[in-house]
């Protein structure tokens, strides 16, 4: 393995992303110290610069700053922004693809990018770029799935399950974090045995048990509040609706819970709205979107984290919550039971179910939690963890590139 390293130490990488933030960055920086050179090319609307302008919080997720994380940014590490003018709704999404490859293509010339191997997040669009450039260059591909691109794209018709099941066949390896994804890869007729099974992960000096007496006094609560943290983006398949009528449900049983919803989006005012009309709006504060760095303090406040997805796959808040040591009240989604099940650290309900959800807040809320185990299991789920899976996937794609060649 040290040799096969070592070679890699000589190799530059391709990294085809949405965005430079949280579960893309933070693996790529991670692995970047095995490679000379790592180009990460984001695909960036220009929208994105507008917005910054404008001080509206409903466009706070578009700003660049959201769409760019470049503190802490590892000196053989470049980051370069494609710039592609879409509106991915309906037909018009299907030019996506092709917009932003001749965008990244662009990139290249320009900037006279040479790489050894490609990886990309997300099938669509990204994947697809992976896959055109494969064709032209000749090199290795892998490309991670993550979500949607997997799970609900591909089977919405005949013409996205081609397209997607195409891109995918390109790939030398498919990775993706849950075994929910695998089943919906099989179902696409992927061949499994290229399909690797990787856990999101964690960055451990983010995310760690804090002092919550602390924390709350700096930030002005009460220490004998009781306080639950859920973390996601305010669309429906988020599930806060849900979180908000359980919270509705244990105010009327006489629990006095204060709930920090961390996120915008485009259901702001209706969620709102729905606190109000449940009783709560004094007991859920909406605290919009925190940079990456401040998550684990809100984190740290809670005595319980909830995650009411609809929808998921491997959601990286899970396991950030783990490491701080909160047990979680999550759905049945994705890859949660998976986690939460291997060992006691939190509650799995049905999605919709905010009777079910209220009743397990009020159980984790009045639980004696084993901390220290929950902070001690979720140490395997760190970045540098996932990051030596995926290493080995690079090893094999490009030995196997150089056996054909």
């Amino acid at each position: 393995m040290n040799k096969q390293i070592d070679k890699l130490k000589k190799m530059n990488i391709l990294y085809i992303v949405h965005n430079y933030n949280n579960f893309q960055k933070d693996p790529i920086e991670e692995a970047s110290q095995y490679f000379n050179k790592v180009y990460v090319l984001v695909r960036y609307k220009p929208l994105s610069d507008i917005v910054d302008k404008i001080p509206l919080k409903s466009l706070k997720k578009f700003r660049s700053s959201y769409v760019l994380d470049l503190r802490g940014l590892p000196s053989n590490v470049e980051v370069v922004k494609t710039a592609v003018w879409y509106l991915p709704y309906g037909f018009l999404n299907r030019c996506l693809g092709d917009l932003h490859f001749r965008s990244v293509k662009r990139v290249l010339r320009k900037k006279k990018i040479k790489f050894d191997l490609i990886h990309s997040h997300f099938v669509w669009s990204s994947g697809y770029v992976g896959m055109k450039l494969k064709e032209e260059y000749g090199v290795p591909l892998v490309i991670t799935g993550h979500g949607y691109d997997v799970y609900k794209l591909p089977f919405k018709s005949k013409y996205w399950r081609e397209k997607i099941k195409e891109i995918l066949d390109s790939a030398d390896c498919v990775i993706t974090g849950s075994k929910f994804n695998k089943r919906c890869l099989e179902k696409l007729g992927i061949d499994i045995s290229r399909v690797s099974l990787i856990n999101n992960g964690f960055k451990p000096d983010l995310f760690y048990p804090k002092d919550k007496k602390e924390l709350k006094k700096k930030m002005g609560l009460n220490d004998s509040q009781k306080i639950c943290v859920s973390i996601g983006n305010l669309e429906k398949v988020k599930g806060h609706d849900i979180l908000i009528k359980a919270i509705g449900i244990l105010k009327e049983r006489g629990q006095n819970i204060l709930c920090y919803i961390i996120g915008t989006g485009s259901r702001l005012n209706y969620l709102k709205a729905l606190a109000k009309r449940c009783g709560v709006e004094n007991n859920i504060y909406f605290a919009g979107i925190k940079p990456h760095s401040e998550i684990g303090d809100y984190i740290n406040i809670s005595d319980v984290f909830v995650l009411p997805s609809r929808n998921e796959s491997a959601p990286v808040v899970l396991l950030e919550a783990l490491a701080c040591g909160k047990p979680v009240v999550a759905s049945k989604v994705g890859n949660v039971e998976d986690i939460l099940k291997a060992r006691e650290c939190g509650y799995i309900v049905d999605s919709e179910d905010a009777k079910a959800l209220a009743d397990s807040i009020l159980r984790a809320l009045n639980r004696d939690w084993d901390i220290k185990g929950i902070t001690e299991y979720s140490k395997r789920f760190s970045w540098e963890n996932s990051v030596k899976e995926i290493l080995r996937i690079y090893i094999e794609v490009i030995k196997n590139e150089q056996r054909v060649s």
